[in-house]
């Protein structure tokens, strides 16, 4: 299940804005998660804030962070959970995610052998198609390879 987000405006950097810079947080308000910190921190910068301000600004954008990193992963822990608990209900693995595990590497190294055979006409739209193939690997490896990917006992 997946954690609540709060929206910006419900969250204690959204308090502070609100006491302090309102109009900024009327822009970040039904935003969630990192890009909203990001974009508000862009708008504090650009205005005339107070050093001891933008400490005060700095600290509860450190604790929103943390909080909000929390969550996504609680959110990663859930799933793998959700996955122990299929194969211990069910005594067999979820063979969909192997299947989408395998095509996802298989497609990483078509791909690279591609890349190192065969004659790249259009160069951008390679770039694109190759970005794409390494963030799913990435993703594929991180899930299945990564250091929270222990089996829970």
């Amino acid at each position: 299940m997946k954690p609540d987000r709060k929206k910006f405006k419900e969250t204690k950097v959204g308090a502070w804005l609100k006491k302090h810079f309102p109009d900024v947080l009327s822009v970040a308000s039904d935003l969630t998660g990192i890009e909203a910190l990001d974009k508000v921190g862009e708008l504090i910068k650009g205005s005339q804030i107070k050093p001891e301000q933008l400490a005060e600004f700095k600290e509860l954008e450190h604790q929103q962070r943390i909080e909000v990193y929390q969550l996504q992963l609680q959110d990663i822990q859930s799933a793998r959970n959700r996955e122990a608990e299929v194969a211990k209900a069910t005594g067999r693995i979820d063979m969909f995610q192997r299947v989408v595990g395998t095509v996802g590497l298989i497609l990483l190294i078509m791909v690279v052998c591609y890349a190192l055979f065969a004659d790249i006409k259009n160069s951008i739209e390679f770039a694109h198609v190759k970005g794409l193939v390494e963030g799913i690997a990435l993703s594929i490896f991180t899930y299945f390879f990564g250091s929270s990917a222990k089996v829970p006992k």
